[in-house]
This record gives structure tokens, sequence and C-alpha cells, in this order.
């Protein structure tokens, strides 16, 4: 049974596009998700005091984008967390700032996931959180953005796509682990074979195991 079936979420998010976008991709590739998007504050405030008090408000998890109307979406977060404290909240953001995930975490909210992810990454995520646990997703990085530390040139999280490649992880394997886009890991994957010099995924798992087994 999906963890999402039943599950009530609300996106606050003032950019009409993105958020009744996302709304519907979400009830689209997750039927059973319950989705309501408002675009403010206020409008969030007011929907959830409408829920009546003791009964989690209608909603299992309040989903908040960082730049709001009036306040940030932290601010936002802890009003909402003061009012209603059975209920989770989220931070939900594009803006570049890697203190986020961490200041979001420390403010005590129960997610913190980039609008870079992808809808099949972003519904792994809320899977994660129907299930009871916390998910502070990482932004995905372009393939090249990291130093090289490791054989043929490889950063450190491509590194960690190979070791995942070598054991006979698929794409949305290694995904859903990585809490990234298929996309972004066949970006990864790109990147390594080139480095690597492999012809196909054949020959670059045979490689990657050899990687490994060098390495331990």
């Amino acid at each position: 049974m999906d963890p999402l079936n039943g599950f009530a979420l609300l996106l606050v998010d003032d950019h009409p596009l993105f958020r009744d976008g996302l709304a519907a991709a979400l009830r689209h590739q997750a039927p059973g998700l319950r989705v309501q998007a408002v675009g403010s504050p206020a409008e969030a405030i007011d929907l959830l005091a409408g829920h009546g008090e003791g009964e989690s408000e209608g909603f299992d998890l309040v989903l908040l984008d960082y730049r709001l109307p009036g306040m940030d979406g932290l601010r936002c977060a802890a009003l909402l967390m003061a009012q209603h404290p059975g209920m989770g909240v989220g931070l939900m953001s594009g803006v570049d700032d890697p203190t986020l995930a961490r200041r979001t975490q420390d403010a005590g909210l129960v997610a913190y996931l980039p609008k870079t992810l992808e809808v099949p990454a972003l519904l792994a995520q809320l899977r994660q959180l129907a299930e009871g646990e916390p998910s502070f997703a990482v932004a995905a990085q372009p393939p090249d953005a990291e130093q090289p530390t490791g054989p043929y040139g490889l950063t450190a999280r491509q590194i960690d796509v190979l070791h995942m490649l070598a054991s006979g992880g698929s794409n949305k394997e290694i995904a859903r682990a990585m809490g990234i886009s298929p996309g972004t890991v066949k970006n990864h994957l790109n990147a390594i074979f080139t480095k690597m010099g492999a012809a196909n995924r054949v020959q670059a798992v045979m490689m990657a195991q050899a990687v490994v087994r060098e390495a331990t």
C-alpha cells in the first residue's frame, strides 16, 4: 500500500505557475495523495484555523516556500508549529543557501526539500515523511561541480554513484538512495563514463567493481 494514500499535504507558495503545476503533477503521479495549495502565509493560517483545533488541522504536512510575501518560510513555520503542534511542517526552497537545510532542521521542521527535485524524487521524500521519517534532501549539484578526489578524476559524489552502480543499483534505486532525480543520476553516469572511458553501462559496471575492489 502506498503510504501517500490519504496523506494530506498543504503547499504554500506565492508563485502560481510553480504551485499549481506542482500540485497537479503530484495528484497525477500519486492519486491517493490529498493536495491543497495556497499562495500566502495568511491564506495558510486562515485555512488551518478553519479546520478546528485538536484534529491535526486536517493536514499531515504543510510545505512552505522559503520566500513568501510578508514573512519568510522559517518564520511562518515557527508560527504554524506554535499554533498547531501536532502537524508536520517543512520547507521547500530554490534559494542557493548551503546553510538553509541545517537551519531548517535546527528550527524543528520535519523536512527541507529543494525545488530542484523532480516530481518522482519529491514523491520519494514525501513517502519517507508519510512513514514518519524526517527528510532533509540535498540539492543536486552539476556533475562536475565538486573537486576531483578519486580514481579517473571522479568527484566524491560521483564515487558514491559509482559504488551503487558497482553493486547493481538501477538509476531509480540510486536516485532514491541519494535523494536526487533519475535525470540527475543519468547526468552523473554520463560524466563518469566519459572520465572512465567506458563505452557503455556494462563496461562501466565492470570497471566500477574493479575500482571498488581496489579501494577495499
